[in-house]
Protein backbone atom coordinates (compact mmCIF):
# COMPACT_ATOMS: atom_id res chain seq x y z
CA UNK A 1 0.00 0.00 0.00
CA UNK A 2 2.02 2.68 1.23
CA UNK A 3 5.02 3.72 3.59
CA UNK A 4 5.98 5.83 6.30
CA UNK A 5 7.85 7.90 3.66
CA UNK A 6 4.60 8.46 1.49
CA UNK A 7 1.91 10.29 3.69
CA UNK A 8 -1.66 9.96 2.77
CA UNK A 9 -3.45 13.37 1.80
CA UNK A 10 -6.58 13.87 1.32
CA UNK A 11 -7.59 16.69 -1.24
CA UNK A 12 -11.01 19.12 -1.03
CA UNK A 13 -11.26 20.81 -4.33
CA UNK A 14 -13.20 23.94 -3.30
CA UNK A 15 -15.01 27.01 -5.65
CA UNK A 16 -13.81 30.36 -4.70
CA UNK A 17 -16.73 31.80 -6.71
CA UNK A 18 -18.73 30.85 -3.32
CA UNK A 19 -17.85 33.79 -1.84
CA UNK A 20 -16.30 35.97 -4.58
CA UNK A 21 -19.63 36.12 -7.05
CA UNK A 22 -22.06 34.12 -4.86
CA UNK A 23 -21.51 35.92 -1.50
CA UNK A 24 -21.69 32.92 0.34
CA UNK A 25 -20.42 33.21 3.84
CA UNK A 26 -16.84 32.03 4.48
CA UNK A 27 -18.85 29.46 7.36
CA UNK A 28 -20.94 28.16 4.53
CA UNK A 29 -18.17 27.90 2.27
CA UNK A 30 -15.91 25.62 4.93
CA UNK A 31 -18.64 23.64 5.53
CA UNK A 32 -18.91 22.75 1.93
CA UNK A 33 -15.72 21.42 2.42
CA UNK A 34 -16.38 19.47 5.92
CA UNK A 35 -19.42 17.97 3.81
CA UNK A 36 -17.56 16.80 0.97
CA UNK A 37 -14.76 15.52 3.41
CA UNK A 38 -17.56 13.50 5.24
CA UNK A 39 -19.32 12.25 2.59
CA UNK A 40 -16.02 10.53 1.02
CA UNK A 41 -14.58 9.16 4.24
CA UNK A 42 -18.09 7.66 4.48
CA UNK A 43 -18.29 6.23 0.73
CA UNK A 44 -14.73 4.52 0.37
CA UNK A 45 -14.53 4.06 4.59
CA UNK A 46 -13.10 0.33 3.87
CA UNK A 47 -10.87 1.37 0.81
CA UNK A 48 -7.39 0.37 2.52
CA UNK A 49 -6.30 4.18 2.19
CA UNK A 50 -8.48 5.39 3.88
CA UNK A 51 -8.42 2.53 6.74
CA UNK A 52 -4.53 4.03 7.21
CA UNK A 53 -5.49 7.65 7.07
CA UNK A 54 -8.22 6.99 9.94
CA UNK A 55 -5.58 4.87 12.39
CA UNK A 56 -4.06 8.08 13.25
CA UNK A 57 -6.76 10.82 13.51
CA UNK A 58 -3.87 13.13 14.87
CA UNK A 59 -1.74 13.02 11.73
CA UNK A 60 -4.69 13.52 8.74
CA UNK A 61 -3.44 15.66 6.19
CA UNK A 62 -5.83 17.62 3.89
CA UNK A 63 -4.90 20.31 1.29
CA UNK A 64 -7.51 22.48 -0.31
CA UNK A 65 -7.12 23.40 -4.03
CA UNK A 66 -9.50 26.09 -5.10
CA UNK A 67 -10.83 26.37 -8.70
CA UNK A 68 -13.11 29.15 -9.89
CA UNK A 69 -16.08 28.90 -11.32
CA UNK A 70 -19.03 25.77 -11.54
CA UNK A 71 -17.39 25.26 -15.44
CA UNK A 72 -14.00 24.69 -13.77
CA UNK A 73 -15.29 21.91 -10.90
CA UNK A 74 -17.40 19.60 -13.39
CA UNK A 75 -14.17 19.89 -15.54
CA UNK A 76 -12.19 18.17 -12.66
CA UNK A 77 -14.96 15.90 -11.96
CA UNK A 78 -15.06 14.91 -15.53
CA UNK A 79 -10.81 14.54 -14.73
CA UNK A 80 -10.95 12.04 -12.08
CA UNK A 81 -13.61 10.36 -13.37
CA UNK A 82 -11.66 9.27 -16.25
CA UNK A 83 -8.37 8.91 -14.69
CA UNK A 84 -10.66 6.53 -11.94
CA UNK A 85 -9.66 8.48 -8.97
CA UNK A 86 -12.12 8.25 -6.64
CA UNK A 87 -14.28 11.39 -5.26
CA UNK A 88 -17.37 12.67 -4.27
CA UNK A 89 -18.58 15.56 -5.48
CA UNK A 90 -20.98 17.72 -2.91
CA UNK A 91 -23.89 19.10 -4.50
CA UNK A 92 -25.24 22.30 -2.69
CA UNK A 93 -28.59 23.97 -3.51
CA UNK A 94 -27.99 22.26 -6.91
CA UNK A 95 -24.65 23.09 -7.17
CA UNK A 96 -21.50 20.90 -7.40
CA UNK A 97 -19.86 22.81 -4.53
CA UNK A 98 -16.88 20.83 -3.69
CA UNK A 99 -15.16 17.64 -4.45
CA UNK A 100 -13.15 15.29 -1.99
CA UNK A 101 -11.01 13.00 -2.86
CA UNK A 102 -10.40 9.52 -0.75
CA UNK A 103 -7.11 9.49 1.37
CA UNK A 104 -4.18 8.68 -1.74
CA UNK A 105 -0.50 8.96 -1.62
CA UNK A 106 0.14 12.58 -3.70
CA UNK A 107 2.32 10.45 -6.33
CA UNK A 108 -0.75 8.59 -7.26
CA UNK A 109 -2.68 11.81 -8.03
CA UNK A 110 -0.54 14.49 -8.84
CA UNK A 111 -0.88 14.30 -12.30
CA UNK A 112 -5.38 14.25 -12.03
CA UNK A 113 -4.55 17.88 -10.14
CA UNK A 114 -1.85 19.46 -11.98
CA UNK A 115 -2.65 22.74 -12.54
CA UNK A 116 -4.91 23.52 -9.57
CA UNK A 117 -3.81 25.69 -7.05
CA UNK A 118 -4.36 26.07 -3.14
CA UNK A 119 -7.72 27.59 -2.23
Amino acid sequence: MTSSTTPLVMYLILRRDLQSTLQWPLGAVCTQAAHAASAAMWLFRNDAYTVAYTSDLDAMHKVTLGVNSEEEIKKVAEKLTTRKVDHKVWIEDGLPVCIALKPYPKEEVKNALKGLKLF
